[in-house]
């Protein structure tokens, strides 16, 4: 089925990335035996078996069902009613990690010139990209810009994809005394089952990161009404580090498809024009996978790496154009609001 291939392509995805980080000597900090998801009500804990058959089936590994009674030992005490852990990936730091991949490419003569946006782009037997200070001419053209596209770069990608942020504060290091206090010790990069989730993980050095989604703009007024949003959360979830700084925070844009599935492919009616996109949140891994493929596609290769036809298939536009983002507001709102 669609679903296992799009599944069997995630664990594809997460051998990809490791191999990268192996083979270019990357120090990413990894960390994490996979990923453990927490279930936040009695409900969602009772659905826990049915979803650990799911995953089995789905991705050919047996996750552990962690009930409630035993969180507190294994350093997962919060507002949780049983825990699934995944024996697939492990956490990184995305930054040390992309900047790792840059370092490559140079060795490799790749040139890599950043704050040079492409304002416009013209075709004839092959591409003219305008920056502010160049004109470049190219045979092919990979367009990977993700949650930060524009509408009209190129024009086909008007509205198959809404932006929207992703945000996270980090703490100071935690004592021991901090860790002992909220009996969270745990190194799993965790999430909960909410639908707008929370993603939080204990990193090396002991600061703590915390992440949730919500916000579909992005200003300065708006930035800091999130980061009281998401401090006010991270309070409730870890009520013995209220007295906690978090002295470091940022945000950034994600991007979603109507399908919410990436796609990898050509750009329709743009010969020799690629694209990669709409990894949900899950970039590090599918967004790297992504870049293998079309790596193949760019030099009319067959992709030497699993391509399921469901991440062939081009998305289609969202509904009201550039006003699509209103259609996310009032849930974006309440779960903000609530915790959703």
């Amino acid at each position: 089925t669609a679903r296992r291939a799009y599944r069997q392509t995630e664990v594809e995805a997460v051998r990809f990335t490791r191999s990268l980080i192996d083979t270019h000597g990357i120090v990413s900090d990894t960390h994490s035996d996979g990923e453990t998801v927490l279930a936040h009500t009695p409900k969602a804990a009772a659905g826990f078996a049915e979803r650990a058959v799911r995953i089995k089936s789905d991705y050919g590994v047996t996750p552990t069902l962690i009930p409630g009674s035993e969180l507190t030992q294994m350093g997962m005490k919060g507002p949780f009613y049983a825990a699934l852990t995944t024996p697939l990936g492990v956490a990184l730091n995305p930054f040390k990690y992309t900047l790792g991949l840059a370092q490559a490419a140079s060795r490799a003569g790749a040139h890599v010139h950043a704050h040079s946006p492409v304002t416009s782009i013209s075709q004839d037997s092959g591409f003219i990209l305008t920056t502010p200070r160049a004109r470049i001419s190219a045979r092919r053209l990979i367009v990977a810009t993700n949650g930060y596209s524009s509408d009209d770069l190129p024009d086909w990608i008007r509205a198959r994809y809404i932006p929207t942020q992703s945000n996270v504060i980090v703490t100071r290091p935690l004592t021991e005394d901090d860790l002992a206090a909220q009996g969270w010790t745990t190194r799993q990069m965790c999430y909960d089952d909410r639908f707008f989730l929370h993603y939080f993980r204990l990193m090396p050095g002991n600061r703590m990161l915390f992440g949730m989604r919500g916000g579909l703009f992005s200003s300065p007024a708006f930035d800091v009404r999130m980061h009281r949003t998401i401090r006010r959360h991270f309070e409730a979830m870890f009520p013995a580090w209220a007295h906690v700084e978090t002295p470091y925070s940022w945000n950034g844009l994600l991007s979603l498809a109507p399908d919410l599935t990436p796609y990898v492919g050509p750009i329709p009616d743009m010969p020799g024009a690629f694209t990669g996109l709409s990894y949900h949140g899950n970039g590090v891994a599918m967004a790297s996978y992504a870049g293998a493929i079309l790596a193949d596609l760019v030099l009319d290769r067959t992709p030497r790496a699993f391509y399921p036809e469901i991440m062939a298939k081009p998305p289609r536009r969202w509904p009201l154009g550039r006003f699509r983002r209103a259609m996310l507001w009032p849930p974006y709102a309440l779960a903000t609001l609530t915790g959703g």
